[in-house]
């Protein structure tokens, strides 16, 4: 009983040591130089895909933002999928090409990407760049994008960053420092480390070569990752160009909220249960150590998860140690968790501070709070399909 007691014990604590170890590595590696590009001008032709469902109202920045960084010769094409608003109206107004869809069973953005990018098999062009319908454009993200792109003849992938809207509660603060830690500095740790990244779902472009041989083609919710894994196992791994930015804003709205961390953090774990375990063999087996590397980052389980599961594995090997007298698996778990508490610390300290100033770490506990919503019967239940995000000050579109 006692030997079985310490395998247990042991199995909780490598559970939360490992991810730990994995975060904390990729925090040191963010500090390191980053990889240099050298990237020539903008170059060839360009189509920019736009998927848009219902998002009228929320178009004309990321348009506007677009159609100040293509050519004459590039293509600006907007996907109006499933729209019940004036979607393909405010695109054509704005002069991007609108590309209607219509398909109550084939739902989700990829389904959308892929519509748009069968229309232009018959002319194609040199590199597509993708960005969600709700984000502004940094100036020269784009022809940094793509010329990344043309010159690598491998995806390059924005930094993709989340503000909060004037007037936000301080959880939405929290909410930013979460999002600081994923795709700041763990995409930068990742990409000095092993020279990769993941995509984000916006803020992405790769060449017609690549995308007209990737099947873009479902509705999960973490289409994202799971082209990641897609494109680096066909041989060509994402970069990562923080010079080129992304943005867009929290929801204002409670059930915005809930809606829109659902689809990330549910989707997170369908990754992490069902596709990670299994790239990560696949890595191994080929000796690809950008493969593995993305795999052990899918890992990596959502911050407060984590926190949670740290806690657990801390009480477990703190009784298993007074039951069976076992010290080694407590030790691993207190371990894993002053990794953690380092990782976000030094995050905090270096990109944290500006978006979760000290006055309002108060914030955690409401944040805390609405996480139990994401991972309630709500948050489930819109994690399913591609469920448009209800910002402040509008009704739900579905």
């Amino acid at each position: 009983m006692t030997a079985l007691l310490a395998i247990v014990a042991w199995l909780a604590a490598l559970a939360v040591l490992a991810p730990a170890l994995i975060l904390f590595a990729q925090t040191a590696a963010s500090f390191l130089p980053p990889r240099k590009g050298a990237p020539g001008p903008m170059s060839g032709r360009v189509a920019v895909i736009v998927p848009a469902h219902n998002e009228g109202r929320h178009l004309t920045g990321t348009l506007n933002d677009l159609r100040r960084e293509i050519s004459e010769s590039d293509r600006l094409i907007v996907v109006a999928d499933n729209c019940a608003d004036d979607t393909a109206a405010v695109a054509a107004r704005l002069g991007a090409e609108v590309l209607v869809r219509e398909d109550n069973t084939l739902r989700g953005k990829g389904y959308a990407l892929q519509f748009a990018i069968d229309q232009l098999r018959a002319a194609p062009p040199d590199i597509i760049a993708f960005f969600d319908a709700d984000c502004r454009i940094k100036p020269g993200s784009l022809a940094a994008l793509t010329a990344i792109a043309k010159d690598t003849n491998r995806p390059a992938q924005a930094l993709n960053m989340m503000t909060a809207p004037e007037d936000a509660p301080p959880r939405t603060s929290v909410a930013a420092f979460a999002w600081v830690m994923i795709n700041r500095v763990r995409m930068t740790g990742l990409f000095n480390l092993a020279g990769v990244t993941r995509f984000t779902g916006t803020g992405m472009a790769a060449p017609w070569t690549v995308i007209a041989e990737t099947d873009f083609a479902t509705g999960a919710i973490n289409e994202d990752l799971i082209l990641t894994f897609k494109m680096t196992e066909a041989g060509f791994p994402p970069l990562f160009e923080p010079g080129a930015v992304i943005t867009s804003e929290f929801p204002q709205s409670d059930e915005g909220g809930v809606t829109q961390r659902a689809r990330w953090e549910h989707g997170s774990l369908n990754l992490l249960l069902r596709h990670s375990a299994p790239a990560f063999l696949r890595g191994v087996a080929k000796a690809d150590a950008r493969l593995a590397m993305l795999a052990l980052d899918a890992m990596i389980p959502p911050l407060v998860m984590f926190a949670a599961a740290l806690l657990l594995a801390l009480a477990l090997t703190f009784i298993m140690a007074l039951i069976a007298g076992a010290t080694g698996p407590l030790m691993a778990a207190a371990t894993a968790c002053l990794l953690f508490a380092a990782s976000v610390g030094l995050g905090w300290a270096t990109h944290g501070r500006k978006v979760l100033p000290l006055d309002q770490i108060w914030g955690v506990a409401p944040f805390l709070l609405q996480k139990l919503s994401v991972y309630g019967g709500r948050g489930r239940s819109s994690a399913r399909t591609w469920t448009r995000t209800k910002r402040g000050g509008e009704d739900e579109t579905p």
